[in-house]
């Protein structure tokens, strides 16, 4: 098998993977913002009041975000784009957690913080998910 022909398969099984595994991340988070917003209010708000527990989180998805855009940086016209996009989002909202004060955190969220919001959000999340989970499993 030749060099390109290994990376061309390689990034393909890379993108079918991460597929899957945004499809279904996708799906369940959107599920939770739609029947499960009291939930999702209170952690926001616990994690507002924790340095700590921010920091934490910042490093998690800095670490997750980074390698998914060190590995998968793939701009082209096709649906592999949309891993790049959700790869990027995840280091910006890293970034967001780490450098971010809460007074910005908190102003940031309260934005957000309205009911047709969880829902609009919970309806792409879950399409955007199926979306991913079909090309992900081929089905």
């Amino acid at each position: 098998m030749s060099l390109l022909l290994y990376v061309s398969y390689y990034k393909m099984e890379l993108s079918i993977f991460l597929a899957k595994l945004f499809g279904l991340y996708l799906i369940l988070e959107g599920l939770v913002l739609l029947f499960r917003q009291g939930f999702v209010r209170s952690v926001i708000a616990d994690l507002m009041k924790s340095p700590a527990l921010r920091y934490l989180c910042g490093i998690l998805l800095l670490v997750a975000g980074l390698v998914m855009v060190v590995y998968h940086n793939i701009w082209e016209g096709s649906w592999v784009v949309v891993i790049t996009i959700l790869a990027w989002i995840t280091l910006l909202k890293s970034a967001g957690y780490l450098f971010l004060g809460e007074k910005s955190m908190r102003k940031t969220l309260s934005a957000f913080d309205k009911k047709h919001w969880y829902v609009g959000v919970g309806i792409i999340c879950i399409l955007v998910g199926i979306y991913l989970a079909r090309i992900g499993f081929g089905f």
